[in-house]
Protein backbone atom coordinates (compact mmCIF):
# COMPACT_ATOMS: atom_id res chain seq x y z
CA UNK A 1 0.00 0.00 0.00
CA UNK A 2 1.34 3.58 -0.88
CA UNK A 3 1.16 6.72 -0.28
CA UNK A 4 1.11 8.96 -3.95
CA UNK A 5 0.16 12.74 -3.12
CA UNK A 6 -1.46 12.33 0.08
CA UNK A 7 -3.67 9.34 -1.17
CA UNK A 8 -3.65 5.89 0.01
CA UNK A 9 -2.96 3.15 -3.21
CA UNK A 10 -4.01 0.17 -3.09
CA UNK A 11 -1.75 -2.65 -5.62
CA UNK A 12 -3.30 -5.67 -6.98
CA UNK A 13 -3.91 -7.36 -9.61
CA UNK A 14 -7.41 -7.95 -11.65
CA UNK A 15 -9.68 -10.95 -10.30
CA UNK A 16 -9.63 -12.92 -13.21
CA UNK A 17 -5.96 -12.59 -13.52
CA UNK A 18 -4.17 -16.09 -13.23
CA UNK A 19 -1.97 -14.66 -10.25
CA UNK A 20 -4.45 -13.77 -8.57
CA UNK A 21 -5.29 -15.05 -5.16
CA UNK A 22 -8.95 -15.77 -4.65
CA UNK A 23 -9.49 -17.68 -1.65
CA UNK A 24 -7.34 -18.17 1.75
CA UNK A 25 -6.32 -21.50 1.09
CA UNK A 26 -5.06 -20.18 -2.15
CA UNK A 27 -3.08 -17.50 0.03
CA UNK A 28 -1.61 -20.19 2.45
CA UNK A 29 -0.52 -22.23 -0.65
CA UNK A 30 1.04 -19.78 -2.07
CA UNK A 31 3.01 -18.57 1.07
CA UNK A 32 3.91 -22.03 1.60
CA UNK A 33 5.26 -22.13 -2.29
CA UNK A 34 7.41 -18.97 -2.02
CA UNK A 35 8.16 -19.42 1.65
CA UNK A 36 7.70 -15.71 3.08
CA UNK A 37 5.60 -13.25 1.94
CA UNK A 38 4.65 -9.38 3.67
CA UNK A 39 0.92 -8.55 3.86
CA UNK A 40 1.40 -5.02 2.10
CA UNK A 41 3.78 -3.21 -0.78
CA UNK A 42 7.25 -3.13 -0.37
CA UNK A 43 10.67 -1.68 -1.97
CA UNK A 44 10.82 -5.06 -4.19
CA UNK A 45 7.78 -4.95 -7.05
CA UNK A 46 5.10 -8.03 -6.62
CA UNK A 47 6.34 -9.44 -3.09
CA UNK A 48 3.26 -8.63 -1.20
CA UNK A 49 0.29 -10.45 -0.57
CA UNK A 50 -1.57 -7.03 -1.74
CA UNK A 51 0.13 -6.98 -5.05
CA UNK A 52 -1.28 -11.00 -5.75
CA UNK A 53 -4.46 -9.81 -4.59
CA UNK A 54 -8.16 -7.99 -6.02
CA UNK A 55 -7.92 -4.64 -4.75
CA UNK A 56 -11.79 -4.42 -4.62
CA UNK A 57 -12.09 -6.61 -2.14
CA UNK A 58 -9.98 -5.24 0.76
CA UNK A 59 -11.70 -4.76 3.87
CA UNK A 60 -15.17 -5.81 2.32
CA UNK A 61 -15.41 -7.69 5.32
CA UNK A 62 -16.34 -10.93 3.65
CA UNK A 63 -13.60 -13.74 5.00
CA UNK A 64 -14.02 -15.95 1.76
CA UNK A 65 -12.75 -12.80 -0.76
CA UNK A 66 -11.34 -10.24 1.68
CA UNK A 67 -7.43 -10.44 2.34
CA UNK A 68 -7.64 -8.58 5.29
CA UNK A 69 -9.81 -10.74 6.95
CA UNK A 70 -7.58 -13.63 5.81
CA UNK A 71 -4.62 -12.35 8.28
CA UNK A 72 -7.14 -14.04 10.99
CA UNK A 73 -7.59 -17.49 9.10
CA UNK A 74 -3.89 -18.01 8.10
CA UNK A 75 -2.72 -16.99 11.41
CA UNK A 76 -5.25 -19.37 13.14
CA UNK A 77 -4.56 -22.13 11.11
CA UNK A 78 -1.14 -23.21 12.85
CA UNK A 79 0.76 -23.71 8.88
CA UNK A 80 2.19 -20.39 8.89
CA UNK A 81 3.50 -18.19 11.19
CA UNK A 82 1.98 -14.28 11.09
CA UNK A 83 3.38 -11.24 12.68
CA UNK A 84 5.54 -7.70 12.21
CA UNK A 85 8.22 -9.72 10.21
CA UNK A 86 9.25 -7.38 7.63
CA UNK A 87 10.86 -3.44 8.05
CA UNK A 88 8.38 -3.76 11.21
CA UNK A 89 5.59 -4.54 9.07
CA UNK A 90 3.14 -7.61 8.99
CA UNK A 91 4.22 -10.71 7.17
CA UNK A 92 3.79 -14.13 6.63
CA UNK A 93 6.58 -16.88 7.27
CA UNK A 94 6.28 -20.35 6.32
CA UNK A 95 6.80 -23.37 8.50
CA UNK A 96 9.74 -25.07 5.77
CA UNK A 97 11.62 -20.84 6.39
CA UNK A 98 11.08 -19.98 9.96
CA UNK A 99 13.71 -22.09 11.11
CA UNK A 100 16.08 -19.76 9.07
CA UNK A 101 14.65 -16.42 10.26
CA UNK A 102 14.93 -17.57 13.56
CA UNK A 103 18.10 -18.74 13.35
CA UNK A 104 19.57 -15.32 11.49
CA UNK A 105 16.84 -12.78 13.45
CA UNK A 106 17.93 -14.40 16.80
CA UNK A 107 21.83 -14.62 16.20
CA UNK A 108 21.22 -18.20 17.00
CA UNK A 109 20.11 -16.94 20.56
CA UNK A 110 17.58 -18.28 22.86
CA UNK A 111 15.90 -15.21 24.94
CA UNK A 112 17.43 -16.30 28.03
CA UNK A 113 20.81 -16.28 26.57
CA UNK A 114 20.31 -13.22 24.95
CA UNK A 115 19.40 -11.67 28.26
CA UNK A 116 22.46 -13.08 30.09
CA UNK A 117 24.05 -11.60 27.29
CA UNK A 118 22.97 -7.78 28.11
CA UNK A 119 21.38 -7.90 24.47
CA UNK A 120 17.43 -7.74 25.46
CA UNK A 121 16.23 -4.76 27.09
CA UNK A 122 14.50 -4.74 30.15
CA UNK A 123 10.96 -4.09 28.54
CA UNK A 124 11.55 -6.77 26.58
CA UNK A 125 12.46 -9.52 29.56
CA UNK A 126 9.35 -8.26 31.36
CA UNK A 127 6.89 -9.28 28.10
CA UNK A 128 9.16 -12.63 27.68
CA UNK A 129 8.68 -13.42 31.14
CA UNK A 130 4.69 -13.37 30.68
CA UNK A 131 5.23 -16.39 28.19
CA UNK A 132 7.01 -18.79 30.88
CA UNK A 133 3.80 -19.22 32.46
CA UNK A 134 1.49 -18.48 29.53
CA UNK A 135 1.30 -20.21 25.94
CA UNK A 136 -0.40 -17.15 24.78
CA UNK A 137 -1.92 -13.92 25.83
CA UNK A 138 -4.49 -11.28 24.44
CA UNK A 139 -2.52 -8.29 23.60
CA UNK A 140 -4.21 -6.30 26.09
CA UNK A 141 -3.63 -9.09 28.91
CA UNK A 142 0.29 -9.27 28.04
CA UNK A 143 0.13 -5.56 28.18
CA UNK A 144 -1.48 -5.14 31.41
CA UNK A 145 0.88 -8.72 33.28
CA UNK A 146 4.07 -6.86 31.61
CA UNK A 147 3.11 -3.45 33.65
CA UNK A 148 2.49 -1.88 30.61
CA UNK A 149 -1.08 -0.82 31.33
CA UNK A 150 -2.07 2.96 32.32
CA UNK A 151 1.11 4.48 34.86
CA UNK A 152 2.97 1.82 34.15
CA UNK A 153 6.00 0.94 31.52
CA UNK A 154 5.93 2.99 28.24
CA UNK A 155 7.08 1.52 24.88
CA UNK A 156 4.87 -1.23 24.75
CA UNK A 157 4.39 -1.60 20.80
CA UNK A 158 7.87 -0.68 20.29
CA UNK A 159 9.00 -4.09 22.29
CA UNK A 160 6.24 -6.25 20.84
CA UNK A 161 6.98 -4.96 17.45
CA UNK A 162 10.60 -6.07 18.41
CA UNK A 163 10.47 -9.17 19.71
CA UNK A 164 8.49 -10.34 16.59
CA UNK A 165 11.25 -9.04 14.22
CA UNK A 166 13.71 -11.20 16.20
CA UNK A 167 11.32 -13.98 15.85
CA UNK A 168 10.99 -14.89 19.84
CA UNK A 169 7.19 -14.21 19.42
CA UNK A 170 4.32 -14.21 16.60
CA UNK A 171 0.38 -13.28 16.39
CA UNK A 172 -1.16 -16.72 17.06
CA UNK A 173 -4.51 -15.89 16.56
CA UNK A 174 -6.87 -12.75 15.80
CA UNK A 175 -9.83 -13.09 18.36
CA UNK A 176 -12.46 -10.51 19.93
CA UNK A 177 -12.23 -10.20 23.50
CA UNK A 178 -14.71 -11.51 26.25
CA UNK A 179 -16.88 -9.94 28.98
CA UNK A 180 -17.18 -11.22 32.02
CA UNK A 181 -20.23 -13.50 31.24
CA UNK A 182 -18.20 -15.22 28.42
CA UNK A 183 -18.94 -13.03 25.38
CA UNK A 184 -17.41 -12.17 22.80
CA UNK A 185 -17.27 -8.25 22.23
CA UNK A 186 -15.73 -5.45 20.12
CA UNK A 187 -12.75 -5.89 17.33
CA UNK A 188 -10.45 -8.85 16.83
CA UNK A 189 -7.54 -8.14 18.96
CA UNK A 190 -4.07 -10.15 17.99
CA UNK A 191 -3.34 -12.85 20.24
CA UNK A 192 0.85 -13.77 21.08
CA UNK A 193 2.50 -16.52 21.49
CA UNK A 194 5.97 -18.02 21.19
CA UNK A 195 6.69 -19.63 17.12
CA UNK A 196 8.13 -22.39 19.72
CA UNK A 197 3.98 -23.36 20.50
CA UNK A 198 3.06 -23.56 16.83
CA UNK A 199 6.07 -26.21 15.89
CA UNK A 200 7.60 -27.39 19.15
CA UNK A 201 11.13 -25.74 20.08
CA UNK A 202 13.26 -28.65 18.42
CA UNK A 203 12.13 -27.99 15.07
CA UNK A 204 12.06 -23.78 15.37
CA UNK A 205 15.69 -24.07 16.62
CA UNK A 206 16.68 -26.69 13.95
CA UNK A 207 19.01 -24.41 11.91
CA UNK A 208 21.11 -22.81 15.53
CA UNK A 209 23.83 -25.45 14.71
CA UNK A 210 24.55 -23.35 11.44
CA UNK A 211 25.88 -19.73 11.49
CA UNK A 212 23.38 -17.28 11.60
CA UNK A 213 24.74 -15.61 8.68
CA UNK A 214 24.44 -18.36 6.51
CA UNK A 215 20.58 -18.67 7.20
CA UNK A 216 20.43 -14.60 6.39
CA UNK A 217 22.74 -15.81 2.58
CA UNK A 218 19.85 -18.34 2.17
CA UNK A 219 16.76 -16.08 2.78
CA UNK A 220 18.65 -13.75 0.44
CA UNK A 221 19.64 -15.72 -2.30
CA UNK A 222 15.86 -16.99 -2.45
CA UNK A 223 14.71 -13.59 -2.99
CA UNK A 224 17.03 -13.35 -5.59
CA UNK A 225 15.83 -16.06 -7.39
CA UNK A 226 12.27 -15.32 -6.89
CA UNK A 227 12.72 -11.67 -7.65
CA UNK A 228 15.39 -11.66 -9.97
CA UNK A 229 14.75 -7.94 -10.25
CA UNK A 230 15.49 -7.20 -6.50
CA UNK A 231 19.06 -5.34 -5.35
CA UNK A 232 20.68 -5.67 -2.91
CA UNK A 233 19.88 -2.67 -0.69
CA UNK A 234 16.09 -3.65 -1.24
CA UNK A 235 16.77 -6.86 0.17
CA UNK A 236 18.61 -6.06 3.13
CA UNK A 237 16.34 -3.47 4.29
CA UNK A 238 13.74 -6.25 4.26
CA UNK A 239 14.73 -9.68 5.66
CA UNK A 240 16.64 -7.37 8.39
CA UNK A 241 18.50 -8.57 11.17
CA UNK A 242 21.77 -8.06 13.11
CA UNK A 243 24.27 -7.79 10.45
CA UNK A 244 24.48 -7.69 6.61
CA UNK A 245 24.05 -10.42 4.58
CA UNK A 246 26.03 -11.22 1.19
CA UNK A 247 23.70 -11.39 -1.88
CA UNK A 248 24.76 -12.48 -5.32
CA UNK A 249 23.71 -9.91 -7.94
CA UNK A 250 24.29 -9.36 -11.53
CA UNK A 251 26.79 -6.32 -11.44
CA UNK A 252 28.08 -6.41 -14.58
CA UNK A 253 25.74 -4.85 -17.33
CA UNK A 254 24.51 -8.15 -19.70
CA UNK A 255 23.05 -7.62 -23.22
CA UNK A 256 19.98 -8.66 -25.13
CA UNK A 257 18.94 -11.52 -24.92
CA UNK A 258 21.52 -12.94 -22.30
CA UNK A 259 19.46 -10.75 -19.63
CA UNK A 260 16.23 -11.98 -19.88
CA UNK A 261 17.45 -15.29 -19.89
CA UNK A 262 19.34 -14.65 -17.03
CA UNK A 263 16.18 -13.38 -15.40
CA UNK A 264 14.55 -16.47 -15.99
CA UNK A 265 17.25 -18.78 -14.40
CA UNK A 266 18.89 -19.51 -17.75
CA UNK A 267 22.26 -18.92 -16.67
CA UNK A 268 24.43 -20.51 -20.01
CA UNK A 269 24.31 -18.73 -23.41
CA UNK A 270 21.18 -19.09 -25.14
CA UNK A 271 21.57 -21.17 -28.67
CA UNK A 272 19.72 -19.23 -31.73
CA UNK A 273 17.10 -22.30 -31.08
CA UNK A 274 16.24 -20.76 -27.57
CA UNK A 275 16.22 -17.16 -28.72
CA UNK A 276 13.73 -17.94 -31.45
CA UNK A 277 11.84 -20.07 -28.63
CA UNK A 278 12.01 -16.20 -26.45
CA UNK A 279 10.93 -14.18 -29.15
CA UNK A 280 7.55 -16.89 -30.10
CA UNK A 281 6.94 -16.57 -26.33
CA UNK A 282 7.15 -13.17 -25.52
CA UNK A 283 3.70 -12.60 -27.61
CA UNK A 284 1.80 -15.30 -25.07
CA UNK A 285 2.25 -12.37 -22.52
CA UNK A 286 0.12 -9.13 -21.83
CA UNK A 287 0.75 -6.35 -24.31
CA UNK A 288 1.61 -4.35 -21.29
CA UNK A 289 4.18 -6.81 -19.53
CA UNK A 290 5.51 -7.08 -23.43
CA UNK A 291 6.58 -3.44 -23.70
CA UNK A 292 7.78 -3.46 -19.94
CA UNK A 293 10.15 -6.53 -21.02
CA UNK A 294 11.29 -4.34 -24.44
CA UNK A 295 11.75 -1.26 -22.29
CA UNK A 296 13.52 -2.97 -19.49
CA UNK A 297 15.61 -5.67 -21.54
CA UNK A 298 16.15 -4.68 -24.40
CA UNK A 299 16.86 -0.85 -24.44
CA UNK A 300 18.59 -0.99 -20.70
CA UNK A 301 15.69 1.54 -19.25
CA UNK A 302 15.46 1.91 -15.08
CA UNK A 303 12.20 1.70 -13.79
CA UNK A 304 12.13 5.11 -13.22
CA UNK A 305 12.59 5.79 -16.81
CA UNK A 306 10.04 3.34 -17.91
CA UNK A 307 7.57 4.86 -15.37
CA UNK A 308 7.81 7.76 -17.14
CA UNK A 309 7.05 6.79 -20.46
CA UNK A 310 3.83 4.75 -19.46
CA UNK A 311 2.74 7.60 -16.59
CA UNK A 312 3.42 5.16 -13.83
CA UNK A 313 4.99 5.12 -11.03
CA UNK A 314 8.45 2.95 -10.90
CA UNK A 315 6.72 0.51 -8.16
CA UNK A 316 4.04 -0.14 -10.52
CA UNK A 317 6.71 -0.98 -13.70
CA UNK A 318 8.74 -3.57 -10.96
CA UNK A 319 5.69 -5.27 -10.11
CA UNK A 320 4.67 -5.45 -13.92
CA UNK A 321 8.46 -6.51 -14.74
CA UNK A 322 8.44 -9.71 -12.43
CA UNK A 323 4.64 -10.73 -13.94
CA UNK A 324 6.00 -10.94 -17.11
CA UNK A 325 8.95 -12.90 -16.16
CA UNK A 326 6.64 -15.22 -13.80
CA UNK A 327 4.28 -15.83 -17.15
CA UNK A 328 7.15 -16.25 -19.01
CA UNK A 329 8.31 -19.35 -16.74
CA UNK A 330 4.98 -21.14 -17.23
CA UNK A 331 5.03 -24.38 -17.98
CA UNK A 332 3.47 -23.31 -22.02
CA UNK A 333 5.50 -20.31 -23.00
CA UNK A 334 8.89 -21.49 -21.02
CA UNK A 335 8.99 -24.91 -23.28
CA UNK A 336 9.49 -22.78 -25.79
CA UNK A 337 12.54 -20.58 -24.41
CA UNK A 338 14.22 -23.71 -22.41
CA UNK A 339 14.41 -25.94 -25.60
CA UNK A 340 14.30 -23.71 -28.36
CA UNK A 341 11.73 -23.51 -30.99
CA UNK A 342 12.29 -25.74 -33.38
CA UNK A 343 12.61 -28.29 -30.20
CA UNK A 344 9.73 -27.72 -29.00
CA UNK A 345 7.32 -28.07 -32.68
CA UNK A 346 9.42 -31.53 -33.02
CA UNK A 347 7.74 -32.08 -28.95
CA UNK A 348 4.52 -31.17 -29.96
CA UNK A 349 4.62 -33.70 -33.32
CA UNK A 350 5.75 -36.35 -31.16
CA UNK A 351 2.82 -35.54 -28.55
CA UNK A 352 0.18 -35.88 -31.08
CA UNK A 353 1.32 -38.57 -32.72
CA UNK A 354 1.25 -40.43 -29.45
CA UNK A 355 -1.78 -39.32 -28.39
CA UNK A 356 -3.20 -40.77 -31.92
CA UNK A 357 -1.31 -43.67 -31.51
CA UNK A 358 -3.24 -44.21 -27.76
CA UNK A 359 -6.66 -43.41 -29.91
CA UNK A 360 -6.04 -46.46 -32.42
CA UNK A 361 -4.96 -48.55 -29.61
CA UNK A 362 -8.36 -48.22 -28.14
CA UNK A 363 -10.10 -49.17 -31.67
CA UNK A 364 -10.99 -45.48 -32.19
CA UNK A 365 -9.33 -44.47 -35.31
CA UNK A 366 -11.77 -42.33 -36.55
CA UNK A 367 -10.06 -40.38 -33.48
CA UNK A 368 -7.12 -40.70 -34.21
CA UNK A 369 -7.56 -39.05 -37.74
CA UNK A 370 -9.11 -35.89 -35.30
CA UNK A 371 -6.01 -34.88 -33.40
CA UNK A 372 -3.85 -33.85 -37.02
CA UNK A 373 -6.94 -31.14 -37.12
CA UNK A 374 -6.94 -27.53 -37.17
CA UNK A 375 -8.51 -25.77 -34.10
CA UNK A 376 -11.47 -24.79 -36.69
CA UNK A 377 -12.59 -28.10 -37.30
CA UNK A 378 -13.94 -28.19 -33.31
CA UNK A 379 -17.43 -26.59 -34.05
CA UNK A 380 -18.61 -23.80 -31.75
CA UNK A 381 -14.85 -23.02 -30.52
CA UNK A 382 -14.89 -18.93 -31.70
CA UNK A 383 -12.50 -17.12 -33.17
CA UNK A 384 -11.26 -15.39 -29.72
CA UNK A 385 -10.39 -18.67 -28.01
CA UNK A 386 -8.94 -19.36 -30.78
CA UNK A 387 -6.39 -16.82 -31.28
CA UNK A 388 -5.93 -17.52 -27.34
CA UNK A 389 -4.86 -20.88 -27.99
CA UNK A 390 -2.78 -19.89 -31.05
CA UNK A 391 -0.91 -17.26 -29.05
CA UNK A 392 0.30 -20.37 -26.76
CA UNK A 393 1.65 -22.67 -29.12
CA UNK A 394 -1.46 -25.20 -29.82
CA UNK A 395 -2.31 -24.94 -32.91
CA UNK A 396 -3.94 -28.27 -33.56
CA UNK A 397 -6.80 -30.62 -32.11
CA UNK A 398 -4.30 -32.74 -30.60
CA UNK A 399 -2.38 -30.30 -28.68
CA UNK A 400 -5.88 -28.82 -27.57
CA UNK A 401 -6.70 -32.45 -26.11
CA UNK A 402 -3.07 -33.20 -24.40
CA UNK A 403 -3.43 -29.15 -22.97
CA UNK A 404 -7.09 -29.87 -21.31
CA UNK A 405 -6.13 -33.15 -19.75
CA UNK A 406 -3.49 -30.90 -17.20
CA UNK A 407 -5.10 -29.55 -14.08
CA UNK A 408 -6.43 -26.17 -14.20
CA UNK A 409 -5.21 -26.10 -17.86
CA UNK A 410 -7.10 -22.34 -18.25
CA UNK A 411 -4.44 -20.89 -15.91
CA UNK A 412 -1.78 -21.39 -18.37
CA UNK A 413 -3.74 -19.28 -21.35
CA UNK A 414 -4.12 -15.99 -21.19
CA UNK A 415 -7.08 -14.75 -22.11
CA UNK A 416 -8.82 -17.91 -21.27
CA UNK A 417 -10.77 -18.21 -17.91
CA UNK A 418 -12.66 -20.67 -16.23
CA UNK A 419 -16.07 -20.05 -18.46
CA UNK A 420 -14.32 -20.21 -21.86
CA UNK A 421 -12.47 -23.75 -20.42
CA UNK A 422 -15.54 -25.36 -19.78
CA UNK A 423 -16.96 -24.32 -22.64
CA UNK A 424 -13.45 -26.34 -24.55
CA UNK A 425 -13.95 -29.04 -22.64
CA UNK A 426 -17.93 -29.79 -23.74
CA UNK A 427 -16.67 -28.85 -27.30
CA UNK A 428 -14.21 -31.72 -27.26
CA UNK A 429 -16.48 -34.43 -25.52
CA UNK A 430 -19.01 -33.40 -27.78
CA UNK A 431 -16.45 -34.63 -30.46
CA UNK A 432 -15.94 -37.94 -28.73
CA UNK A 433 -12.67 -36.29 -27.88
CA UNK A 434 -12.78 -36.80 -24.26
CA UNK A 435 -9.92 -39.31 -22.94
CA UNK A 436 -9.20 -38.78 -19.72
CA UNK A 437 -10.08 -35.14 -19.99
CA UNK A 438 -10.62 -33.44 -16.60
CA UNK A 439 -13.87 -34.20 -14.13
CA UNK A 440 -17.02 -34.38 -16.61
CA UNK A 441 -19.69 -33.93 -14.08
CA UNK A 442 -20.04 -30.37 -15.17
CA UNK A 443 -21.51 -31.38 -18.47
CA UNK A 444 -24.18 -33.73 -17.40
Amino acid sequence: MGNENGTWIMYGVEWDDPECLHTVQDAIDYINEVGFLPLFKNDIPGFSLEERTAVEYWWCGNPKVDPWEWRELIARSGEVAYGKFFEKKAGFISKEWLPYFVNYRRDGYDFDALWDDEKASRRQKKIMDCFEIEDELYSNDLKQKAGFAKGGEKGFDGAVTDLQMKTYLCVKDLRQRKNKKGEFYGWPIAVYAKPEVLWEYEYVTSKYSEDPAESGKAIAQHIVELYPVANADQIKRLIGGAFGTEVKTKKKKTDYPQNIFKALGLEKEPTDDQIMGLEYAIPMIKEREQEVIRYRFQEGLTYKEIGEKLGVSDGRVGQVCNLAIRRLKRDLSFQWIKDGYEATVKNHKKAVVGLSVAFETLGKYEQSKRVYDELGSIKGLGSENIKCLLNMGIDNVGLLVLLARKKRWEWQVFGIGDYAATHIEKLLYDEGLDVDIQDRSHFV
